[in-house]
């Protein structure tokens, strides 16, 4: 059954989202206004397929803002024009209305129709401007290996479905895109009317035939169909290797078809393609990408699978659906123990086995790369760096990075404020950095790799840093510090992410930053992350961001205390140790020494005022992060155990060192420790 036409518009929303995406990261990183023809070529490319698609889906206004703008492409790929800055900009607020009319299906309010008609004024009217200036002596675009794949001929056969024509605004818009591909004769017939190589008068219930010759593959002829193919007879066909209508005589044959051609099929033109084999030029290239996709089962009639879209709301019911079968597990587990029936722990084993598999399976669809978000983050420097007169490179490294995507959406305000603030307070304007001896250019740095079961954030600015006096200076004088106090520069630093010390004013006077940090180190906390600051006057400024790998299920430690249960990320857990093999000094600061090593402790009995008589023997699990360690002292440790996450509420999500809770076997909650907060904090004492 074909798809409806809200289901194919929902899919065309998602799809170009993503091409919107691609084309706005291609257009930041133009720098030159020499742009090298394949990338002129993708950018014209995007536009129409845009364009085509949103016409045939009856998307008006996105018609209507990428037509002028696809001219403009058109001439530039021809030689007529240059790529220009000027074009850039509004290549980039064309894409900023794409994203508005898409995410409201069309429906603006009243000032967004303004911004609309004032973007369609602009793009028509530069397209004029940009046309009266074009110069005899401007530099050519850059020609690179983009027509390396030899010329191959298809024929293409459509005929629209029934319920197609009732959804589809206009089907010549494929055969539009397809032109474009390489020289080509279109045949189109409706009731009796017939047009050839006219892509403007046929109407969507038209019959189409095509002979195309093109270097393109032809997996992208498939791509022009994905959103009708399930509702249409259609037929692409290899004709022969070479371009067939570059041969005179050929082409003369095929225009003299007309109307006939609809009384043939593919073997008549393939007669025809034959008849012409011998004036035929075929190139031969060395084509190992051609070899290697082949070797990897691709075929000629089409292409392997490899991904599907899958909606989010999807994935978190999975993720909801494997949680709940987790904490099962833990229950059928507990019972199959109290029974003590041999078959019933077997079943419960293997059912464990499957269940961590799955759930790791699970797990692993939710992750996505970090890369997704860069071009909101590369947007928002270029259009900054812009609007304050400064020169920003901006690098990334580690784009493949994958954490889960809860975590993705929930970073995106907090790296925003922090490069918005490297940039705005950070960077120093290109006169001030040329005084003091630096690149005119300042350069922000943001990467993102794993560390162990954490996924680690530095986003650093060579800019004018953080001046500590001025900070301590500042919070004596809000009374956030004590003129007598005993903190080092790391924690004094660490001030500006107290509430009391944001000052847009003040604070951006003194070191550039500060402002609204409280709220990004809250942000981040609530994901169970942690953030730290590192500066050198003058010269940088790096922020470190350390987060969890998931915010849903992790593989625990469950640990006893005074009849409460307690969970300790596994990935996190160096050792653990009986109380009786230590060799313990306790002393000022909370500090023993273990195998030789003085490492902090953290005594969650008496840390957390849980009262009670320890028992005899107590156990240590030692915890850790890069090389700081600290050690838990508990009264026992139950074992392993799979753990779902689950928040604590508004009403204790600000608790100390707690992450979150878990539901056990027996129905009881347990608590969550955030190791991560844990050690940044504990293992200051043996500084």
């Amino acid at each position: 059954m074909a798809d409806s036409i809200d289901q194919l518009r929902e899919s065309f929303v998602e799809e170009t989202k993503d091409l919107i995406n691609e084309l706005e990261e291609i257009l930041l990183s133009l720098e030159s206004d020499q742009v090298a023809s394949e990338i002129i070529d993708q950018i014209f490319r995007s536009i129409h397929t845009i364009k085509g698609s949103g016409g045939m889906l009856g998307f008006e206004k996105v018609l209507a803002v990428t037509h002028d703008l696809e001219d403009i492409y058109d001439k530039v790929r021809s030689g007529e024009l240059e790529f220009t800055s000027e074009l850039k900009d509004i290549s980039l607020e064309t894409i900023d209305i794409l994203k508005l009319l898409l995410s409201t299906n069309e429906q603006i309010n009243n000032q967004d129709q303004v911004k609309f008609a004032d973007l369609c004024r602009k793009i028509h009217l530069f397209d004029v401007i940009l046309t009266e200036r074009v110069d005899e002596t401007r530099p050519d675009i850059l020609m690179t290996d983009i027509a390396l794949r030899p010329f191959l001929t298809y024929y293409i056969g459509f005929k629209p479905g029934k319920s197609l024509t009732d959804a589809i605004n206009h089907t010549k818009f494929l055969f539009n895109e397809l032109a474009l591909m390489g020289d080509h004769a279109a045949y189109a017939i409706n009731g009796e009317v017939f047009h050839f190589n006219n892509f403007d008068d046929p109407d969507k219930k038209a019959e189409w035939k095509m002979i195309l010759s093109t270097r393109e593959e032809i997996s992208a002829i498939e791509e022009v169909f994905d959103w009708i193919k399930a509702d249409c007879e259609l037929q692409i066909l290899e004709l022969n290797k070479g371009n067939l209508l570059q041969v005179p005589d050929a082409k003369a044959k095929l225009q003299g078809l007309r109307e006939k051609a609809f009384e043939l099929d593919f073997d008549d033109f393939e007669d025809i393609a034959n008849d012409f084999s011998d004036k035929i030029k075929v190139e031969v290239f060395d084509d190992k990408k051609k070899e290697k996709s082949t070797d990897d089962g691709h075929s000629g009639n089409g292409s392997v699978i490899k991904s599907i879209r899958v909606a989010t709301e999807k994935i978190d019911q999975l993720m909801n659906l494997v949680s709940e079968m987790v904490t099962l597990q833990a229950r059928l587990n507990l019972i199959a123990e109290q029974i003590g029936d041999a078959d019933l722990m077997a079943v419960a084993e293997k059912y464990g086995t499957f269940s961590k598999q799955l759930r790791d399976n699970a797990f692993t669809i939710s992750l996505v790369p970090f890369g997704i978000t860069l071009t909101r983050y590369k947007r928002m420097v270029h259009d900054l760096s812009e609007k304050l007169d400064k020169k920003v490179d901006f690098i990334t490294e580690g784009e493949d990075t994958v954490l889960d995507k809860k975590i993705i959406e929930q970073l995106s305000d907090p790296i925003m404020h922090i490069l918005r603030n490297a940039v705005d307070h950070g960077i120093e304007h290109p006169d001030e950095r040329l005084k003091i001896g630096k690149n005119e250019t300042g350069t922000i740095t943001m990467k993102i790799f794993h560390q162990s079961n954490n996924v680690i954030i530095k986003i650093i600015d060579d800019g004018k840093g953080i001046d500590v006096k001025e900070v301590e200076r500042i919070a004596i004088k809000k009374k956030l510090l004590d003129k007598k106090h005993t903190l080092n520069d790391s924690e004094i630093i660490n001030l500006i992410f107290l509430p009391g010390f944001s000052s847009a004013k003040t604070i951006s006077n003194v070191s550039g930053r500060g402002v609204g940090l409280d709220v990004v180190k809250q942000n981040i906390s609530e994901i169970r992350g942690s953030i730290e600051i590192n500066t050198t006057v003058g010269e940088n400024t790096t922020f470190t961001i350390r987060l969890p790998l998931t915010l849903s299920i992790i593989d625990g430690l469950q640990v006893h205390i005074d009849h409460r249960n307690f969970i300790i990320p596994l990935s996190q857990v160096k050792k653990i140790y009986t109380i009786d093999s230590l060799e313990r000094q306790t002393k000022l600061s909370q500090m023993m020494i273990l195998e030789g090593e003085q490492i902090p402790f953290f005594d969650l009995r008496e840390d957390f005022e849980m009262g009670g008589t320890s028992p005899d023997r107590r156990e240590l699990v030692l915890v850790g992060i890069e090389k700081e360690k600290v050690a838990l002292i508990v009264d026992s440790v139950i074992g392993e155990n799979q753990t779902v996450l689950k928040s604590l509420g508004s009403h204790f999500k600000n608790q100390d060192y707690i992450s979150g809770g878990t539901i056990l076997g027996d129905g009881s909650v347990a608590l969550v420790l955030d190791v991560n907060k844990i050690v940044t904090v504990f293992s200051k004492k043996i500084n």
